[in-house]
């Protein structure tokens, strides 16, 4: 039959039951067993109607954790009775379930160390009952016949006995250890039964039912489906290990042996999400192996790649997750990552250190917890700026902020304290697409921190460090600021003229500069803020259409204050004060040439003097609108058919030009050409003057000249001719002085008619808007016009040309003009 301790812990342990030996020997073999048993003090017992192995759910010898049966492809999977739980305390017996012996088992495991004695008692026996019947049939052969066939037929039944000592002893051992506490196991236990069977070591004497303890117990704390690694499963079966006295090569039959049960788990199920979880069984079970014996001896007791055809990148991947997930929940438990503290990062770098877990998927797991960690407080604090409130307080919104912010500026100084310590961003979290939130809260960040009218350098930082955080881009958040320090801006100097600030500062330039240069603003937005506010505050005086003293007066302290340049000061007068005089201009060009009258002009005039236009922004203004006139006429011309037509709308808008155009135009630029007028005729009397005066220093000199020559002349005669002589000189100067007088007042009234009555204006043109030879097209059309004169259409489609007209030369040369 063989020993059943040098056959494998799982195959099937069966010997010929009792009843069958006796079959096979002498009747005085019944008679010697059944004295062992008297020697013994047992009774004859049948089997025990105990659960057989294979109903309790082991394997006919094997040892099985039990599982639920009878469930279909696509139901729930079979689950494991005992389940991993936080610590080994308070777990189930991994042997639950005791092993069926049969009688001659029984009989041996109860004999103990007395089954010796009871061997020799039996063959003594045999031998005294052979000697008895010998001697009973009066013949000494018959007599050493008997002796020696019932002395070696009672050898042979304890023999055969002896063998059930071997079957029974794994089958004692797992029974005596029914519903014990695997930590509880010492060697002194496992030998003590041994003892019984005439074992001394039982791990060396019967290795095979030590490994089946161990086998069941690594069955146990293997944590199935879902449940992860909980750290201690490889201490514990190191130590359990060593209280069995168990041999690492037999240890390391007992992983390989549960590996293939996994194995065919995922064959047997044969469903995905069943492979899925086999899968991760097995990766557990390669971790908690690989901690089990050490990473050098893991390779060499337990040869995963060569049995189970797995890479090393999945024993690698098996071996990454276990421990990450040890050394998250590790971290979290002392809440390392949210305090920073020193000794709690120290402790998790030593335990980084114990699972043999990479600096790379150390740092994954630290930043994932970080992350987490500021992600929960970004989503409290913008639940707390999401609550309407009347005074809009985000302090405490703002205060989750910091925490943050002082958060990742430990992180960033954590060093080589642990790998991953770095400063933590949003991205990829569940915040990442919260890009809406983000702003709110960077909008509300600046603007708490902008209360006191300056932008210092730590909210400078804090800003910048929130934008990382945030993943904001630099253009998005530079507008955020803007935004946010305008309005700051803007408040700031509202206060500055009510409180009257403004006014009494000897430079209101250098107020506003102090401004911003607290808040960091550009000093080109402060312009931008100051002419908008300029702008608003000519619209309220422009309501009523027209300006004030009292108006001026206001709008020149607005000036003063907020150091508007001039050129602003134009540009809204043109935009705002300019609409005025552009609407009555416009009413003025639109009724055409026929109904233009002097009522039309007056009023143009008096909208440009009621809004204080200068004559440069009227011209202006003016240009503008009639230019689109001119070109309104040209666009009409070339939808004409024929030369003559086209012509003839030309010839409308030199009509327009003489008539509307020119009066107009006259109006905003008659002071600029009285002006002129003036300042030439003063130069042409300083030039006369100038003149006179030269001519009268040359003729003293001529006269002093003739003095000194008539030295020997009377000097009553020389005196009355020299009296006589002045006479005549004053009398001829005053006549050449009001002669030119007379000559400088007609040609000053020469100017001024000249400027009084122009015949057209020049001033306004299409020189921009007509390239050079469309122009030249449409003088040269003009000028055939006007060589070969107008027709008239006669019946019959005869075409009548009318004698020409000489005035249309004229309109010519304003045409080119």
């Amino acid at each position: 039959d063989g020993d059943a301790c040098s056959t494998h812990a799982h195959s099937p342990l069966e010997a010929p039951s009792f009843p069958r030996i006796l079959s096979r020997q002498f009747l005085p073999v019944k008679m010697a067993t059944q004295a062992v048993s008297a020697v013994a003090g047992i009774a004859p017992q049948q089997a025990a109607p105990a659960q057989s192995a294979k109903a309790s759910g082991f394997a006919s010898g094997g040892v099985r954790v039990p599982r639920v049966a009878g469930l279909a492809k696509g139901s729930a999977r079979v689950k494991h009775v005992t389940r991993a739980s936080a610590t080994p305390q308070g777990r189930p017996s991994p042997y639950q379930f005791e092993k069926d012996m049969d009688q001659l088992e029984a009989q041996q495991s109860a004999l103990g160390q007395a089954r010796l004695g009871a061997y020799g008692v039996v063959v003594g026996g045999a031998l005294a009952v052979g000697a008895a019947a010998g001697t009973a049939t009066g013949s000494n052969a018959a007599k050493a016949v008997l002796t020696a066939g019932l002395g070696a037929g009672a050898a042979v039944a304890v023999a055969s006995a002896d063998k059930k000592r071997v079957s029974a002893a794994p089958k004692a051992l797992w029974n005596g250890m029914l519903n014990r506490d695997p930590a509880t196991i010492t060697k002194a236990d496992v030998d003590a039964i041994g003892a019984k069977f005439g074992m001394k070591d039982m791990s060396k004497d019967c290795p095979e039912a030590v490994t089946e303890l161990y086998d069941a117990y690594l069955q146990s704390i293997v944590p199935m489906g879902d449940d992860p690694v909980q750290g201690w499963e490889p201490e514990a079966l190191r130590n359990f290990r060593q209280q069995l006295g168990l041999e690492d090569a037999d240890a390391a039959n007992a992983h390989i042996e549960v590996g293939r049960r996994l194995f065919r788990k995922r064959i047997e199920l044969g469903d995905k999400e069943a492979d899925l979880e086999s899968r991760r069984e097995f990766q557990k079970l390669v971790f908690i192996s690989t901690r089990t014996f050490g990473e050098k001896q893991a390779k060499f007791l337990l040869p995963w790649n060569r049995i189970f055809r797995v890479s090393d990148a999945q024993v690698t991947l098996a071996m990454k997750e276990s421990a990450s997930n040890l050394f998250k929940n590790h971290v979290n438990e002392s809440g390392a990552i949210n305090t920073l503290e020193a000794g709690a990062l120290a402790a998790a770098r030593a335990y980084q250190q114990e699972l043999n877990l990479k600096d790379a998927d150390c740092a994954e797991v630290v930043q994932k917890l970080a992350q987490d960690y500021v992600v929960s407080k970004v989503e409290a604090a913008s639940e707390l700026a999401q609550v309407r409130s009347v005074n809009s307080d985000f302090t405490e919104a703002n205060k989750l902020l910091t925490e943050v912010l002082d958060y990742n500026k430990k992180m960033a100084a954590g060093g080589d304290a642990l790998p991953g310590l770095q400063v933590v961003t949003l991205a990829g979290s569940s915040f990442e697409d919260k890009s809406g939130e983000a702003n709110t809260l960077f909008r509300n960040f600046v603007t708490q921190g902008t209360e006191s009218g300056e932008f210092s350098a730590e909210l400078k930082s804090s800003a910048g460090a929130l934008k990382v955080l945030f993943g904001m881009g630099n253009k998005e958040a530079e507008e955020i600021v803007l935004d946010v320090t305008t309005k700051r801006y803007r408040e700031l100097l509202r206060d500055a003229v009510k409180s009257g600030e403004l006014d009494k500062a000897e430079s209101p330039a250098k107020v506003l500069q102090s401004i911003c240069e607290k808040l960091q603003f550009p000093p080109e937005v402060a312009a931008e803020v100051n002419k908008e506010n300029y702008r608003t505050k000519m619209e309220q005086v422009m309501e009523k259409k027209k300006l004030t003293d009292e108006d001026v007066e206001a709008l020149g302290r607005v000036r003063r204050l907020l150091c508007v340049p001039k050129d602003v000061v134009d540009e809204c007068t043109m935009d705002i004060c300019g609409a005025v005089y552009k609407s009555a201009v416009l009413s003025a060009l639109s009724v055409g040439t026929e109904s233009f009258t002097p009522e039309l002009r007056d009023r143009c005039k008096r909208a440009k003097d009621a809004v204080r236009l200068t004559d440069d922004m009227a011209l202006k203004i003016l240009k503008n609108e009639v230019v689109k006139a001119f070109m309104a006429y040209i666009r009409v011309a070339r939808t004409k058919q024929n030369k003559i037509e086209q012509s003839k709308e030309i010839r409308k808008m030199v009509y327009f030009n003489s008539t509307v155009v020119t009066p107009m135009v006259s109006d905003v630029t008659k002071a600029a050409a009285e002006d002129a007028a003036k300042e030439l005729a003063d130069l042409l009397k300083e030039a006369q003057a100038a003149a006179k005066k030269e001519e009268e220093d040359e003729k003293k000199e001529a006269e002093a000249k003739a003095e000194s020559e008539e030295k020997k002349e009377e000097g009553e005669e020389a005196k009355d001719g020299e009296e006589k002589k002045d006479v005549e000189a004053k009398a001829d100067g005053e006549e050449g002085e009001d002669k030119k007088a007379e000559e400088d007042k007609k040609e000053a009234e020469e100017i001024a008619a000249k400027v009084e009555q122009p015949t057209y204006q020049k001033e306004i043109n299409l020189k921009e808007e007509v390239d050079s030879v469309t122009a030249q097209g449409i003088y040269q059309d003009y000028l055939m016009f006007c060589m070969q004169g107008d027709t008239v259409n006669a019946p019959m489609g005869v075409q009548i040309t009318i004698e020409r007209d000489q005035s249309e030369f004229t309109r010519l040369s304003q045409l080119g003009d």
